[in-house]
């Protein structure tokens, strides 16, 4: 499996179905529990989203960088 691959199927469509969700919950005008109110779900999912772009970026440069791990040179599209 290539990266993009991995990241079509654990990101990507995670996501879209949680968009959904929230798009689905909107319709319906079904509102969160209270204690979940103070965000809203746009913004909670997006903020959600860049804090696991974020760090999973910088720890997976870190085991690369330190030979934990590494990727197939034939799977890799060689962006940098």
């Amino acid at each position: 499996m290539t990266y993009f691959g991995f990241l079509a199927r654990f990101v990507v469509i995670p996501l879209v179905i949680m968009r959904w969700l929230i798009w689905r919950d909107n319709q319906k005008k079904k509102d969160l529990p209270e204690p979940l109110t103070s965000w809203d779900p746009e913004k909670a999912l997006i903020g959600h989203s860049l804090v696991a772009l974020t760090y999973t970026t910088v720890w997976d440069n870190y085991l690369v960088a330190t030979k934990v791990w590494g990727y197939d040179p034939k799977l890799v599209t060689g962006l940098r």
